[in-house]
């Protein structure tokens, strides 16, 4: 919750490294702070976004273990 917190709060879309841009769970806090009705393009988003995050954290985490796995069979 703390990257929420510290996220910059100007989003910005760029290709640029050196730019920062909106954290995935800074975007969910954001968005849910606000009267979001339900049912709304941007109601949905949260869900798409999180859905997203979910995702992109379990292929990490499936990879790294592969990979460590693959560590430890050479040692």
């Amino acid at each position: 919750m703390i990257v929420a917190i510290a996220a910059g709060q100007q989003p910005r879309l760029t290709l640029d490294p050196r730019v920062p841009v909106e954290t995935m769970t800074a975007y969910i806090v954001q968005v849910s702070m606000g009267d979001t009705p339900a049912g709304t393009l941007e109601y949905r988003t949260i869900f798409a976004v999180g859905a997203t995050l979910f995702a992109l954290t379990f292929v990490m985490n499936v990879l790294s273990q592969r990979l460590a796995q693959g560590k430890r069979g050479r040692l």
